[in-house]
């Protein structure tokens, strides 16, 4: 029973059911009304204010058509659903916010100790298969695959000019970006023919390079840079302070494929003989951007990312925010991989064009391009034999 105390007279009046219900009902539509004009107010005027509470982390440009004169990301982008269709950029069921408090794929998965790990017999000597036939290029349409390491928003920005360079350099009828929602789904894309190139860590492409019977075209040169690091990060007023507080706790990495957010950082805890026990939690999020704002925010007690999503970032005060634990070693530079079975002129065409742009060609990014062979992934090789990742 609901009572409204008033003053002077002090006297209790009783509402009935109805009227409560409708004072309830009130309630609720007023705060349905006012709370998202309260958020927007809020991030208006706080530019730390979460962005993405709802929806995920990631930001998507409007899948429609440009106007003239207007920015042509869109229609350079195609997405991969689940079955590896090209379809709309519709990723409602990759996307979703993690669930955290059961951190995605439950517990961490320890393996066998790295020290305690047999040497492994050489590889066996691979078989090629045969390039494709000759094609028309002027009237194809190229597709690199790749999968949204940072917002797709972000990645267009940088791909754009990188696209738009390699159409004119190979002469094809378009050149076009298609991302899915993990190196798997890239990879299987490009087994199937969905896609003609893909650009994937080293570590993803070693993976499947004998499975699937691809090969390496190119690799990525940033600058100077032919290789990279990740990290582990943590709050800095959090209850990770160092590699040896991860256990127990909640943490983060991007993709059980991704050489920087978790094959790496794996390969670090298990040289330093640190075990993760049962009750640690780990959330695979996607890619390295949601890795950090997941620490930011205390979603997670700790996570493994790329270290330049650091070091490039501009969140404000961030080296106050935030402390890294540790970095790993040198990860060789992503590569672009194709069939074995691709059409040769087409292959060759593609690195042609990769590997002539020259440095500042592309604006606003170092990126270059050389060619690439399987010598160079050797290191990666011995750390994913070490880990059991390879036979």
């Amino acid at each position: 029973m609901l009572y409204i105390c008033c003053e002077k007279p002090l006297r209790r009046f009783h509402i009935n059911s109805s009227i409560k219900t409708g004072l309830l009902l009130f309630s609720f539509v007023a705060s349905t009304l006012l709370t998202p004009a309260v958020c927007t107010a809020q991030r208006a005027s706080n530019p730390d204010f979460p962005q993405y509470e709802s929806s995920g982390y990631s930001d998507y440009p409007e899948m429609t058509e440009p106007e003239p004169g207007a920015d042509e990301s869109t229609s350079v982008y195609e997405y991969l659903d689940r079955e590896g269709e090209s379809g709309s950029e519709d990723s409602e069921n990759y996307y979703d916010e993690p669930n955290y408090e059961s951190a995605g794929t439950g517990e961490y998965d320890e393996t066998t100790d790295v020290s305690e790990a047999a040497e492994s017999a050489p590889p066996p000597a691979r078989q090629l298969l045969k390039p494709g036939a000759p094609i028309d290029i002027a009237e194809k349409t190229i597709r690199v695959g790749r999968i949204p390491y940072l917002s797709v928003k972000q990645l267009m920005a940088q791909a754009v000019p990188l696209l738009r360079n390699l159409q004119k350099r190979t002469g094809a009828k378009e050149v076009r970006l298609v991302s899915s929602g993990s190196y798997s789904d890239i990879i299987s894309a490009l087994a199937r023919g969905k896609i003609d190139f893909a650009w994937v860590g080293p570590t993803a492409y070693l993976k499947h390079r004998d499975k699937e019977n691809l090969m390496a075209v190119a690799k990525a040169k940033f600058g100077d840079e032919t290789a990279y690091r990740g990290v582990f990060i943590a709050p800095a007023k959090g209850k990770v302070q160092g590699l040896e507080d991860l256990s127990g706790n909640i943490v983060g990495f991007v993709d059980p494929e991704s050489a920087s957010g978790y094959i790496y950082p794996n390969y670090l805890l298990k040289t330093l003989k640190i075990r993760l026990n049962k009750k640690t939690r780990v959330a695979f999020l996607k890619n390295h951007d949601n890795v950090l704002l997941a620490v930011l925010k205390g979603k997670i007690d700790a996570g493994a990312c790329l270290e330049k999503t650091i070091t490039a970032s501009k969140i404000k005060d961030l080296d106050k925010r935030i402390i890294v634990l540790a970095k790993t070693e040198e990860i060789p530079s992503d590569v672009i991989v194709c069939r074995q079975d691709c059409a040769a002129n087409l292959r060759e065409k593609f690195q042609e064009a990769l590997t002539s742009i020259k440095p500042g060609e592309l604006p606003g990014s170092p990126l270059t391009f050389l060619a690439a062979s399987d010598d160079e992934f050797a290191p990666v090789e011995a750390v994913m034999r070490y880990l059991k990742l390879l036979p």
